[in-house]
């Protein structure tokens, strides 16, 4: 992917830009060893609970309940901090609030894993209830021979009509200006964070094992007030709030 440098034309600036935000989780190789092992047990035995399942189709994809991060399991406790404190810490940057604004903020969730394997892949969605959407790789799995987009991350431009007209002009713009999907190749102990509203799906993954990944969508409320399951919501405290 090409991208243009910051002097690149003084004057040119970005509008309407999309977070995408990445980060690893480092010297994680036990820690993903051991939840991998967790992760296919659990398959066979999930703990009960009282989820309703994903509209969103799937194949050859094992979706868990969507309470994930709220299971009694130290590791499970362990990559729930580590996703949630990153996701929190970016909210606050973004929105440049204060540690006392954030003090007031709560973070709810549902959080899942997914088992892909061979063939397996998750067709094109988005998380309209929610505000924050996050994916942590266990295990990307091992690599295709014959294609580089074997269980990619594929995000889509949220601007729908950018290609009602094409020409030489605006075909082959670089990054940031161009349009139409991205890739999203996971790494191992990898965490990546976009806006719920992304469409994105996964590609077919073509390995030879499994594919282990653990998602999350998070919607946030004022301390105080009741949790309810996501939606539209505008706080007052956030309408008097100054840009």
């Amino acid at each position: 992917m090409s991208t243009a440098p910051a002097s690149a034309l003084p004057g040119l600036e970005t509008l309407f830009a999309v977070p995408f935000y990445r980060t690893l989780l480092h010297n994680a190789e036990g820690f993903n060893q051991r939840l991998s092992v967790r992760l296919l047990e659990w398959e066979k035995t999930p703990p009960e609970s009282h989820t309703r399942p994903s509209p969103v189709r799937k194949h050859g994809v094992y979706e868990s309940p969507f309470d994930f991060f709220f299971w009694d399991d130290p590791d499970v406790q362990s990559l729930a901090r580590f996703c949630l404190n990153h996701l929190g810490h970016l909210i606050q940057v973004l929105n440049g609030y204060s540690a006392e604004e954030m003090a007031e903020l709560r973070l709810h969730h549902h959080s899942w894993f997914h088992i892909t394997r061979p063939g397996g892949y998750t067709s094109l969605h988005n998380h309209a209830m929610a505000s924050w959407s996050g994916v942590y790789c266990v295990d990307p799995g091992q690599p295709a021979r014959d294609t580089t987009l074997s269980g990619t991350l594929r995000l889509f431009d949220p601007r729908s009509h950018v290609s009602m007209f094409l020409d030489p002009a605006n075909s082959y713009l670089i990054q940031p200006y161009g349009f139409g999907a991205v890739e999203h190749h996971f790494k191992p102990s990898e965490l990546v964070l976009f806006p719920s509203y992304l469409y994105h799906e996964v590609s077919p993954y073509e390995g030879t094992d499994v594919r282990l990944t653990v998602a999350f969508n998070v919607w946030v409320r004022y301390e105080g007030e009741p949790k309810l399951e996501p939606g539209f919501h505008r706080g007052a405290r956030h309408a008097q709030r100054s840009p």
